[in-house]
């Protein structure tokens, strides 16, 4: 009788206790960066406007559909002082991204603080005019 007690009373405290010792752990889930396809044609990128979460690690795949073009970003958001810590941040930093016809080109970074980044073409598309309106604008938002 006193076996049988002891045996009932070690399989309670084992139910009890199994939870504790069986939960597994699951590997941590790497962030996957915000992809965002944008395409260069002459005198205009689509979308010229993107919208993203500050905090995001965001990734813009730059496609050249007609010639060679660029994309320039800046990483101090609008009326910004540019002495304090930029707002995007770079793992490589690099002044542009050029892209060949018909090529891509990945340009990825953390989008760190709010506000409104201008980006334009850095590479001259056309001896007319138009280049100059070769601009977009990229959104952190809260």
């Amino acid at each position: 009788m006193r076996n049988g007690c002891l045996a009932i009373m070690l399989s309670l405290v084992g139910t009890l206790l199994a939870p504790c010792f069986a939960k597994t752990q699951e590997p941590s889930t790497p962030v996957l960066p915000h992809v965002i396809e944008v395409i260069a044609k002459t005198f205009e990128f689509a979308p010229s406007e993107i919208h993203v979460k500050a905090g995001e690690r965001v990734q813009i795949k730059l496609h050249s559909a007609d010639r060679a073009h660029g994309l320039k970003l800046s990483v101090y958001p609008e009326g910004a002082s540019e002495d304090g810590m930029p707002g995007l941040v770079f793992e490589h930093p690099q002044d542009e991204a050029k892209v060949d016809k018909k090529h891509d080109r990945v340009i990825e970074f953390l989008a760190a603080r709010p506000g409104t980044y201008d980006f334009q073409c850095s590479v001259q598309c056309s001896m007319g005019h138009g280049h100059d309106r070769m601009t977009g604008k990229l959104i952190v938002d809260e």
